[in-house]
């Protein structure tokens, strides 16, 4: 029913009992009463007890609100415990656990593997909130909380990597910027690879000598090292500087601005954090493996196998 035919209504049957407010109009009774009976009484600017009186007179009984379950053990003794940014909370007398009566945003595990898939083919997590249906927190956080786990997988794959030797190492860094695309508070990130036989290997942070040490102290022992001119390179034992030999990690970079919209120059889609970054590159290279030779040796042979028991266990 509609709110002003309720209040004519109430109206009408507040005239009949020939009620007289002192301080209130009937009508801003009647209207707060057709209003009350929608909302939480206490949001009205007459008090509550005030209305409740006129409930009762005109006879009718305010519903009572249906308030949810526990979600840890389920019961039903719950009571009301303040408010946070518009939302109503709860407290179990049970378990004492707060919590809030939002809906559950479930997915299977098809679905969470489509929105991974469709986050790495350069869709942006809002527009993949708006083709799913689900809140951009959910598809964020599951991003987040995957791509966490598969960054950690990678770490530990790396350390056992570090025994092998590769054939060849071929060296490079692409740029990325974090919070805005313009202005004083943008902050620009160097991600450093390395592909050794084909294997990818990153490190992010400034374009110093103390990122590149980091991703050294992650790399196998390699036979040569194929670098551009840039002098941060002169440090490595049996280096060969051209550009001839370079284009296979100029294809990879290449290969993940492709992937990930978070990485293309001119994009909406604006990193917020550095982690952020590391997370989506592990995640790309454990959903779409690929190894950037056409050389089988050892070591990509070992990386593709256990990329894959990541993946099988990923999600």
């Amino acid at each position: 029913m509609d709110l002003a035919v309720l209040a004519q209504l109430i109206l009408l049957i507040l005239r009949n009992l020939n009620l007289k407010p002192r301080k209130y109009a009937l009508k801003d009774i009647a209207l707060s009463l057709a209003y009350s009976l929608g909302v939480q009484i206490t949001k009205i600017g007459i008090p509550p007890s005030t209305l409740y009186y006129y409930l009762r007179k005109v006879g009718i009984r305010r519903r009572r609100e249906k308030r949810p379950t526990c979600p840890s053990c389920n019961s039903n003794r719950v009571v009301k415990n303040g408010s946070s940014r518009g939302k109503a909370k709860y407290r179990c007398k049970v378990c004492g656990r707060t919590f809030y009566n939002t809906l559950k945003h479930r997915m299977n595990k098809e679905q969470r593997e489509r929105i991974l898939k469709e986050y790495l083919n350069r869709m942006s997590m809002r527009a993949i909130s708006r083709v799913e249906g689900k809140p951009l927190t959910t598809i964020y956080s599951l991003v987040k909380r995957i791509g966490a786990k598969a960054f950690t997988s990678l770490i530990i794959l790396r350390g056992q990597l570090k025994s092998f030797v590769a054939k060849s190492t071929v060296f490079d860094e692409f740029w990325t910027y974090l919070r805005v695309r313009h202005g004083k508070v943008r902050a620009d990130l160097w991600i450093w690879t390395a592909l050794s036989d084909g294997i990818p290997f990153y490190e992010s942070g400034d374009r110093s000598y103390g990122t590149f040490r980091l991703l050294l102290s992650w790399l196998p022992r390699s036979g040569v090292n194929y670098t551009d001119h840039y002098c941060v390179y002169q440090v490595l034992d049996k280096r060969v500087a051209s550009k001839k030999y370079t284009y296979i990690v100029e294809s990879h970079n290449s290969r993940c601005r492709s992937h990930l919209a978070r990485l293309a120059r001119d994009t909406r889609a604006v990193n917020r954090s550095q982690r952020m970054v590391e997370y989506s590159l592990a995640l790309l290279n454990v959903m779409y493996p690929h190894v950037f030779s056409r050389e089988i040796t050892p070591l990509n042979e070992t990386y593709l196998r256990a990329v894959q028991y990541i993946r099988d266990n990923l999600i």
